[in-house]
């Protein structure tokens, strides 16, 4: 009676203690979660049911790496929002599979995305025919973020991104590298120091 006992306590322990890690580590929604935040929630729900199993091994043993997972994963979406390369890195690149009405063949055998997967994402968006696509977008999550020909898309797809351009976005938007750099000049901005700017109403919307 005892074991069972000790069971269902440390099941309760376990839970509650991952509960409470993945508020810890923060809210993303489970259809944005990349690779290495998978990695994280398995590596964790993985050390909460060896600490069940491990009952005769005290409870601490499968906490402390639970506690030590979610602090690497804290850190790492810190270091995230500071570099990009280590966001690129952890997360990945959204990839241009359309551009201007054109299917980027090269991107999809990048990516590893074939046209069964376009059509199927395009359908599920309500999209007919790639002719009706001006843009589409593979997001790191996997998802396919399209955007159709003339369609108001300025305010949807952000042209810097902490401190990088998107030429793609730009170019799409009829603007250019100079046009750019006077806006961001005329407004006292540096290019390096801006976590977002995208085009509303034919204007630059900073955010710093």
């Amino acid at each position: 009676m005892e074991s069972y006992i000790n069971i269902i306590f440390r099941t309760l322990i376990g839970f509650f203690s991952f509960f409470i890690l993945m508020r810890f580590m923060g809210k993303r929604e489970v259809g944005q979660l990349s690779l290495f935040d998978l990695i994280i929630i398995l590596s964790m729900a993985d050390l909460m049911v060896l600490g069940i199993d491990g009952f005769k091994d005290d409870i601490l043993y499968s906490l402390i790496p639970m506690i030590v997972v979610a602090v690497i994963q804290v850190l790492i979406a810190f270091l995230s929002l500071k570099f990009s390369k280590i966001r690129n890195l952890v997360d990945g690149k959204s990839s241009y599979i359309i551009i201007n009405g054109k299917v980027d063949t090269n991107e999809m055998k990048k990516q590893r995305y074939n046209m069964d997967d376009l059509y199927t994402q395009l359908r599920s968006e309500g999209i007919k025919s790639i002719q009706e696509v001006e843009i589409a977008v593979l997001e790191t999550s996997g998802k396919l973020s399209s955007f159709k020909k003339n369609e108001y898309i300025d305010a949807s797809l952000p042209i810097i991104v902490s401190g990088k351009i998107d030429y793609v976005i730009l170019k799409s938007l009829g603007k250019n590298e100079e046009w750019l750099q006077k806006e961001l000049s005329e407004k006292g901005y540096i290019l390096n120091e801006i976590l977002g700017a995208c085009i509303i109403d034919n204007k630059l919307n900073i955010v710093k």
